[in-house]
């Protein structure tokens, strides 16, 4: 089957791979019917996020089940299928907290381990998936897989960006990194009932976006930037600050951008450390929550896009055929015609 490869030197390839089978216990064959290109790839293509080469990429997919094993009880043949970015036990300590996107044997399609495997990647034509009665949800008649393969990543991790920012009724939120997860923490946020979102990116086309999806919008790369959002509360700061582009300079703005005890939420990747003004961070009383999103929401926030109260459809701008994966990775790596999310068809 074709996938997509990371090699040698930070370049990737599709090249033609065994097709897996059902060798196990709880353990699923799906057959991709849309993967996406998000991106942490470009983090593992750059070596930022180590990967052997070899190795399968992708985590985010759709698709329909071809077999499933014995003991699966959720799904069967022929069902369709959005299978969690990443998979947990649903037994160890931290995800009996409920806290399962710290899994201690837990991993990431396309590079991470799951109870000691490897975890192949979902840019591909068909993905073995593991605890599947726990880690992928049904996707109902009226959605399409646009919109069904963004709950496995993207609009849990939005979503999450906005619940662990601790918000509520009436408060203000900035949102700083309008890409994909960002533009999903912005459609998340109309579901808590806030006051005011601010979103900030330097492309108009992302910004054009966020307020179609209820923000106000504000130029990154303007020096003011912060101040307005300043302005626009009062000289207070918001309530919480999501940082999602993964940049030192827009962590330090969101920090700046906060009321005295505000809350950082952070869901961006960074591939450069960033350093912290501790002396004034404390005694402003800033909290600074981050990690990997929790993927426990997916089922509620299927429903959401069943009943239509949020719709996401405008995130994909692209879609190309497996068999154009490397077109597709240039145009989302340069950021050429205006893109947010590529799709990949098997």
């Amino acid at each position: 089957m074709l996938a997509v490869v990371l090699k040698p030197g930070h370049e990737l390839a599709l090249e033609e791979v065994p097709k897996p089978k059902v060798d196990g216990p709880g353990q699923m064959l799906v057959k991709v019917t849309t993967s996406a290109i998000c991106g942490s790839d470009l983090h593992i293509k750059y070596g930022e996020i180590p990967i052997a080469p070899g190795s399968t990429i992708g985590h985010e997919f759709v698709g329909v089940v071809e077999e499933t094993a014995p003991d699966v009880r959720r799904f069967k043949p022929g069902d369709r299928v959005d299978v969690a970015a990443g998979l947990w036990c649903g037994c160890c300590p931290a995800c009996k907290r409920g806290k399962i996107q710290s899994c201690q044997v837990g991993g990431v399609w396309g590079g991470g381990m799951f109870k000691g495997r490897p975890l192949p990647g979902a840019q591909s034509e068909y993905v073995q998936v593991f605890n599947a009665d726990m880690c992928a949800v049904p996707i109902p008649n009226n959605v399409s897989d646009e919109q069904a393969i963004l709950v496995g990543d993207v609009f849990s991790t939005g979503y999450h960006a906005v619940a662990q920012a601790e918000v509520g009724t009436g408060d203000t939120l900035a949102i700083f990194g309008c890409g994909p997860i960002g533009l999903a923490a912005v459609a998340s946020a109309g579901l808590f009932g806030l006051k005011r979102v601010f979103a900030l990116d330097v492309l108009p086309n992302r910004l054009a976006m966020a307020e179609k999806l209820g923000a106000e919008p504000i130029d990154a790369s303007d020096d003011g930037a912060v101040n307005k959002i300043l302005a626009a509360t009062g000289m207070q700061g918001v309530d919480a600050a999501i940082e999602a582009a993964g940049l030192p300079q827009s962590f330090n703005q969101a920090l700046t951008a906060l009321r005295r005890d505000g809350t950082l939420s952070v869901v961006g990747l960074f591939a450069s450390p960033v350093q912290l003004n501790l002396p004034v961070l404390g005694l402003y009383g800033v909290r600074i929550h981050m990690g990997l999103a929790s993927l426990s929401h997916m089922d509620q926030l299927m429903n959401l896009l069943a009943a239509g109260k949020v719709d996401l459809s405008c995130l994909t701008t692209h879609s190309f055929p497996l068999s154009q994966a490397m077109e597709a990775y240039d145009l989302f790596e340069n950021q050429k015609d205006q893109c947010i999310k590529v799709m990949l068809k098997p």
